[in-house]
């Protein structure tokens, strides 16, 4: 067998580097790219970029809202706070947004 030059050797371990790596680079960019849509704030700044001054993210059902073009009048929406963290969750929520702690249920 021929021994492969130095520039052969050194392509080849590039390359099995690069297919090491880059599915973990992608996972990591997906799992980001998930939390960062799961994230209000996002959503509040995609309204606010659209003229929309209220919060959007207060009412139940926000796809409705944002498929009436933001302009649905839900009425006030019902919160709860989180025991554990004190963070505001909708009524209808079982986990805290922030936590993921068990909410009590009324």
């Amino acid at each position: 067998m021929d021994d492969p030059g130095q520039y052969a050797l050194v392509g080849r371990l590039a390359v099995a580097a690069a297919v090491m790596v880059a599915p973990t680079l992608c996972f990591l960019g997906l799992v980001r790219g998930l939390e960062r849509l799961r994230d209000d704030d996002l959503i509040n700044e995609w309204a606010q970029a659209h003229g929309h001054e209220r919060d959007v993210t207060d009412n139940d059902d926000v796809l409705a809202a944002l498929a009436n073009g933001l302009n649905a009048n839900a009425g006030s929406a019902s919160t709860v706070r989180c025991p554990a963290c004190g963070t505001t969750n909708r009524v209808r929520m079982t986990y805290c947004h922030g936590c993921q702690c068990r909410l009590e249920s009324s």
